[in-house]
């Protein structure tokens, strides 16, 4: 059943009791104190106060997030390092490098200088944003690194000249190739002296075993390799001057390649790596352990 109209009388009542109402709340407004919050659907927030039940909207906030960067990449090529820290550093960017570890750390959100012109004190930063350069030995300077100072066979040495070809300058290719191919005997042999010429080679006399005449022959090698190998990977190639040495016991032949001053050459090559950075960059480098 539909509800019946209101007559003009209800009407009247109706709104004498909502000026009743009203009349009532400013009331209650004049004698409380604390503000009243409202939610709107809109995420603002009505804020109802004062004597006179003023009304104050406040919009609804936005949720920032906080102005930092969390993040660490590892990297292992000096290029991509470089190029890393170029878009992305900030003004106070630092980078500490390892000189035990061959790596290199940058915080490109580093705390600004403790000393300025007006007072002491750094800025603090978060410290959060971090890329760390790994610097691996190239593949081929990790093959020959693998053999210095170790003795090898005849049939050892053979196998790494014959791979490594292509990362030797000096003597040339076909030299080498013809020493290879003297080193390459298949027959029982006796080596029997060795001697230093005056061309930078050495000449190794054996003997033959297993035939009735007992023949004698030779064989000439250089007293040095110059290498053409980066020594960390995405490096620039740099030449390694390898002695070859030759070590005759009773008979038998073992090879040693050398490298005097290893150490400071991967040193100063890892440096040569830092200095890059440094200048490309615009970034200052403190070396560490």
């Amino acid at each position: 059943m539909a509800p019946k109209p209101e007559s003009a009388a209800q009407q009247l009542a109706s709104e004498i009791s909502l000026s009743g109402d009203v009349a009532a709340i400013l009331d209650i407004g004049r004698t409380v104190a604390a503000p009243v919050v409202v939610a709107r659907p809109d995420g603002a927030q009505m804020l109802v106060y004062g004597k006179d039940l003023t009304a104050q909207v406040m919009p609804a906030l936005n949720l920032m997030l906080p102005e930092r960067v969390t993040q660490r990449e590892v990297l292992v090529e000096p290029a991509s390092f470089v190029d890393y820290l170029i878009r992305f550093k900030s003004t106070t960017a630092i980078c500490r490098a390892s000189l035990s570890k061959n790596s290199i750390e940058a915080v490109l959100d580093y705390h600004g200088p403790s000393r300025t012109d007006t007072a002491d004190g750094a800025v603090p930063q978060p410290l959060s944003h971090i890329v760390v350069l790994e610097c691996p030995f190239d593949i081929d300077y990790a093959r020959w690194r693998d053999v210095f100072g170790k003795q090898l066979k005849q049939g050892e040495l053979v196998e790494l000249l014959e791979d490594m070809i292509h990362t030797i300058g000096e003597p040339f290719a076909a030299d080498l190739m013809d020493s290879i191919n003297e080193l390459k005997v298949d027959r029982s042999i006796k080596f029997k002296s060795g001697i230093n010429q005056t061309n930078g080679t050495v000449r190794l006399t054996y003997e033959e075993n297993d035939t009735d005449a007992g023949g004698v022959g030779q064989v000439t090698l250089p007293q040095e390799l110059k290498l053409i190998v980066p020594v960390f990977q995405g490096g620039n190639p740099v030449e390694i001057v390898a002695k070859l040495r030759y070590r005759l016991d009773r008979g038998a032949i073992g090879f040693i390649v050398a490298v005097p001053g290893l150490d400071k050459l991967e040193r100063d090559q890892f440096r040569n790596i830092g200095e890059l950075v440094r200048e490309k960059t615009n970034t200052p480098v403190y070396y560490a352990a």
